[in-house]
């Protein structure tokens, strides 16, 4: 954000996979620098906390102090750089195709298998599966099912 001291950063998303790998308790170290132009950013310095402190969301307990260690030790009265406070936080599940099994979905499943090999290459006008993009071929127009085919149900 810039040209104040007081920022308010846009809300952006992060996988928990990459914030912590999935471990609640896993230390999570945040950076702060102060942009320039230039591309020689500054350091304004760091906070560390863990994926249960900001689940807990906006309160007393996330408002963290940035502090710039080389500053500590060069000042005697350096307390920290500032603060930054958590506004939200908010986790989005992802569900995932087994999920939706283990919550009782049914799929029902085809399966369609054609053995004939003497109906020719279907990308060549002579065999019967030939799909011509102005006319139905054989098989679409035909109201009997080809023999051919194997089919296969699941549940």
């Amino acid at each position: 954000v810039k040209n104040t001291l007081n920022p308010v950063w846009q809300p952006f998303s992060i996988p928990v996979r990459a914030l912590c790998n999935g471990d609640y308790d896993r230390t999570i170290k945040v950076e702060v620098y102060d942009w320039d132009r230039d591309g020689s950013h500054d350091f304004i310095g760091e906070f560390t906390t863990i994926y249960k402190e900001l689940c807990r969301g906006q309160n007393q307990l996330n408002v963290y102090e940035v502090v710039n260690a080389k500053k500590k030790i060069k000042k005697k009265r350096y307390i920290h750089s500032g603060t930054v406070s958590l506004l939200s936080f908010n986790v989005e599940s992802e569900h995932t195709f087994l999920d939706y099994i283990k919550g009782g979905t049914q799929i029902h499943f085809t399966v369609a298998i054609d053995f004939t090999a003497s109906n020719g290459n279907p990308s060549q006008s002579t065999s019967l599966h030939y799909m011509n993009p102005y006319q139905m071929n054989a098989y679409a127009m035909s109201d009997e099912p080809d023999h051919s085919w194997v089919w296969c149900g699941v549940l």
